[in-house]
């Protein structure tokens, strides 16, 4: 279990225009390397190689391939902030449950959809204490979930089926990305689930 004992943090964060430029380059090469050879083909080495810097560069900033994974983690869940409130937009304007549902399983989807061995390393070799947890992209998803309170019927405790339907949304998303990531790319998977989560919303 020694993976456990590994720092998941940077050793120092870029300043000068170089450094950035640097950084940037590893994280590039760190996903590349993730999506064509998977986590079993990344290594410090391979980043540098990949990269085109000197391996004692990568070490100035990143111990180990572990804080390389939570950078990339933070910077994805950066950049899908924008488009988590423009959902959060859509939703709300949505005429019915299906469709607004759609709307979020479709920004869910999308999210895994560009880097999936990206997300499959975070889960699967990140400890969860070492994870970077996002409260505003977190507190964006339950607003949109709460959006789709005023379609339910006949649901006893709405709060709770927005919960569950947090959860078992993402969990399979995640499934799917962690084992067939080929399914990201087919509708059938937007389609399956808005149907899944109406159908637990509106019952008769």
């Amino acid at each position: 279990m020694a993976k456990l004992k590994l720092t998941a943090k940077p050793r120092k964060s870029p300043v000068q225009d170089r450094s950035r430029a640097t950084v940037d380059a590893i994280m590039q090469a760190a996903t590349y390397i993730l999506n064509e050879d998977g986590w079993g083909g990344l290594n410090t080495n391979a980043i540098a190689e990949r990269a085109g810097v000197n391996i004692a560069s990568l070490y100035q900033f990143f111990p180990n391939k572990q804080a390389v994974i939570a950078e990339l983690q933070r910077r994805h869940a950066t950049s899908i902030h924008e488009d988590l409130q423009d959902a959060l937009q859509s939703v709300s304007k949505q005429p019915t449950l299906r469709a607004a549902i759609t709307v979020i399983v479709e920004m869910v989807v999308k999210e895994h959809r560009g880097a999936p061995e990206v997300h499959k390393a975070i889960s699967e070799e990140l400890p969860l204490s070492q994870r970077c947890i996002q409260d505003g992209q977190g507190e964006l998803l339950k607003r949109m979930l709460s959006a789709l309170q005023p379609f339910m019927k006949n649901v006893p405790d709405p709060k709770l089926a927005i919960y569950m339907v947090g959860i078992s949304m993402q969990a399979i998303v995640h499934q799917v990305t962690n084992q067939r990531p080929e399914l990201l790319n087919h509708t059938s998977l937007v389609d399956e689930l808005v149907i899944l989560i109406e159908r637990f919303l509106i019952r008769d």
